[in-house]
């Protein structure tokens, strides 16, 4: 009997020490995957990014804003067939809401414009003043 109960104790142990690990190995695995988390966040920050690669975010700005031109452009004012077809079903000209998203594109055009140039000064400027010092 007196086995027994050694052998249920080493068993018990046994189970206990093996939890503990898996206490350990969980604790160690969420501290990885905070870090992991954090390092991804840091890495990819559009903030790090813009201060890591100026002049490439500045032409991604300047393309997205080219293509948002475009595609604004084609929306509010269509091509000349598109046009006479919609004179034809519309005779009174344009439909006020596409003139107001026409506006609002125009609008957002012209901000990410300014956006975009106003970091470029500053960059310059910061560049400017570093080889100045």
């Amino acid at each position: 009997m007196e086995k027994k109960a050694e052998h249920f104790k080493s068993i018990d142990a046994r189970i206990e020490e093996l939890e503990k690990s898996i206490r350990d190995r969980e604790a160690e695995l969420k501290n990885r995957a905070g870090r992991l988390t954090e390092d991804i966040r840091s890495e990819l920050a559009p903030e790090e990014l813009v201060r890591k690669y100026p002049l490439q975010a500045a032409g991604v700005s300047l393309l997205t804003g080219f293509l948002g031109g475009k595609i604004i452009r084609s929306i509010v004012s269509p091509s000349p067939a598109r046009k006479a077809k919609a004179e034809q079903k519309n005779p009174s000209g344009t439909s006020g809401a596409r003139e107001a998203l026409g506006a609002l594109g125009m609008d957002i055009l012209h901000s990410g414009k300014n956006l975009a140039f106003g970091y470029l000064q500053h960059y310059l400027d910061q560049k400017i003043k570093a080889k100045r010092s």
